[in-house]
């Protein structure tokens, strides 16, 4: 299926004049069947109604599936408009909602009050109020839930109601039913204690095919310059940047990369990066708290890329509030409406993001309006890569309605994410264990897979041995790989052992910002939305190195054998395989 038909789920279709009428009666516009996995309702404890909540109402868009084959168009190789990337007045012209759509959203708005209390942009609208009138407004009621596994409590709701004349204008409004947990890909943080490890593993000189020995067993700079062949690349300035995303409260340090680089690169020791806030977000620096996360996305992507700059965005998907917060774990909304208001100069070529959830805490409707908000940025010319998670084909593996089913990370499985999966070891290098993938129960496969993923799926027995707990029409990932376990990272000071696919984003895409790089200093436009050039170009002039052992694994037990074997070709652990960057900067 192509992808326009999933993000035309919410069609802008005009409501005529006489059905336009605020007062038109109320219909649910969206409902959970029950409270989601891993959350419980605290019916003791009460909302109070003056509780400050900012509604974010998202107006369905024109034009989706043209401003979608002109994504696909621009981004496909020999394709006469490749590379022909758009300006974000060009976008919005577009896909901008038809004047009938926000004049009917506003009138009902002000019908109930809230004319002094609107932010229109676009295509959403900002509605600062209070949780009690918010439930007038939406004819729903507010509880408290806890999350069994972090403690903390939000406000939510598990359906809400619009007048019926604008359910075709309306695309979702937030915070409401959205329990989703943004947490990092980070799989496990292995501290070793003994410094003569650390310093064995590192400086140890013996090579086999170019690759330092010691990269068997733990992963430096060195190692991903030599598996990547991008080793004694000395990229030039361009107008070429890198972006790194933080979430929940993860702030890079300066003085551990300083550490970092010291050791690791001393030739890029005075090598920095910016840190820009976003949404309330902060550039904290405490050299002595535990930011793991941040310091391993960082250091990766400096260690690789200097002296091109690195900006780390720093989202707030926190608002302060000491126990009860209504707008915790909604992050990407607010990072993607910055990112795309910045102008063409100040916009990274490529972006990396090492967090997720797990697709089906996800509304549906939340999903599909922060993918096509990625697409935008593929439109950019944006590279944007995501980590694809670390539970194998699942968690605990139980879906929403609580039946045995594999379990997809969102958004790694959005069509226009570039999702990144694990390896570990260099002779061979293999899926590492807990790399995720698999399919998407939001997105139908697009276009550009159905070559590689169709043939796994004819083909291989776990597609066959597992069919009754994917969906195999939905849109495969990861679509490629990198390195995943233990990465030396210094936290608070100290250098330790970090793994996970956290680390494989920023892997990847420190390759694809050479590339970049190295095609802008030739005159040439970056990458842009990277998939239909990987799935062909990369993969057949062999800039992609295909991954054919290991394993995943996952579900804890609960379906026998769960996890998918690296083969030949595509595969749901390691994607097309990892990058050789002698080969892609000359594709």
């Amino acid at each position: 299926m192509h992808i326009s038909k999933l993000l035309l789920l919410f069609p802008a279709f005009l409501a005529s004049i006489s059905d336009a009428h605020p007062l038109a009666p109320y219909r649910t516009f969206e409902a959970l069947p029950s409270i989601p996995q891993g959350w419980e309702e605290l019916s003791n404890q009460a909302v109070d109604p003056s509780t400050p909540i900012s509604l974010r109402i998202h107006l369905a868009q024109q034009n989706v599936p043209q401003f979608e084959k002109a994504l696909i168009d621009m981004s496909t190789p020999g394709h006469p408009s490749y590379g022909q990337h758009m300006n974000q007045a060009q976008i919005d012209d577009i896909l901008r909602p038809h004047e009938d759509t926000s004049a009917a959203v506003k009138n009902w708005l002000e019908s109930k009050g809230f004319g002094n209390d609107l932010s229109f942009k676009n295509d959403w609208v900002v509605v600062s109020t209070t949780i009690g009138k918010a439930e007038s407004l939406l004819q729903t009621r507010y509880k408290v839930f806890r999350n069994s596994k972090t403690g903390k409590n939000v406000i939510r709701t598990l359906s809400y109601s619009v007048p019926r004349n604008l359910h075709s204008s309306v695309m979702l409004i937030q915070p409401t039913t959205l329990f989703g947990s943004t947490r990092a890909m980070k799989s496990t943080i292995l501290k070793v204690e003994d410094p003569s490890v650390l310093k064995s593993t590192s400086l140890s000189k013996v090579k086999s095919e170019g690759i330092n020995a010691a990269c068997q067993s733990s992963i430096t700079p060195e190692c991903l310059a030599d598996l990547y062949k991008y080793k004694g690349y000395k990229p030039t300035l361009t107008k070429n940047k890198l972006g790194v995303n933080g979430f929940l409260e993860q702030y890079a340090q300066n003085d551990d990369l300083s550490k970092f680089l010291k050791k690791y690169i001393p030739d890029a020791k005075n090598v920095t990066f910016t840190c820009t806030p976003i949404n309330g977000g902060k550039c904290t620096q405490h050299p002595r708290e535990d930011f793991t996360e941040a310091n391993l996305d960082i250091q990766y992507t400096v260690g690789a890329s200097n002296p091109i700059p690195n900006i780390y965005y720093s989202t707030a998907g926190r608002p302060p509030a000491v126990d009860l917060d209504p707008n915790t774990n909604e992050p990407y909304l607010e990072w993607l409406e910055f990112m795309l208001d910045l102008s063409d100069e100040e916009m990274p070529q490529t972006i990396t993001t090492s967090y997720g959830d797990d697709e089906h805490t996800v509304p549906q409707s939340y999903a599909i309006k922060v993918c096509n908000m990625i697409g935008q940025l593929g439109a950019r010319g944006v590279s944007v890569l995501f980590s694809s998670g670390d539970s194998g084909p699942g968690d605990d593996c139980t879906s929403k309605d609580g039946k045995k089913r594999f379990v997809p990370n969102f958004p790694a499985t959005c069509p226009f994410v570039t999702s990144v999966g694990g390896t570990v070891g260099v002779q061979p290098e293999k899926a590492v264990s807990f790399s995720s993938g698999g399919f998407s129960n939001y997105f139908s496969r697009p276009d550009y897979q159905n070559s590689a993923v169709g043939g796994y799926l004819s083909s291989q027995t776990d597609a066959t041995t597992f069919k009754d707990y994917y969906n195999a029409s939905g849109r495969a990932f990861p679509d490629i790989s990198a390195q995943g376990s233990r990465f030396h990272v210094f936290v608070g000071g100290f250098d330790q052992l970090v793994s996970g696919t956290s680390a494989s984003s920023p892997a990847f895409a420190a390759v694809i910002s050479l590339v970049n790089n190295d095609r802008i200093a030739r005159g040439q436009k970056p990458l842009g939305f990277l998939n239909p050039w990987l799935y062909t170009t990369a993969t057949e002039k062999k800039g992609i190195v295909d991954i054919t052992s290991g394993t995943s694994r996952g579900c804890s037990g609960s379906i026998p054998g769960a996890g998918w074997k690296a083969t030949t070709g595509w595969d749901p652990v390691t994607g097309l395989g990892t990058p050789d960057f002698s080969i892609l900067k000359d594709l």
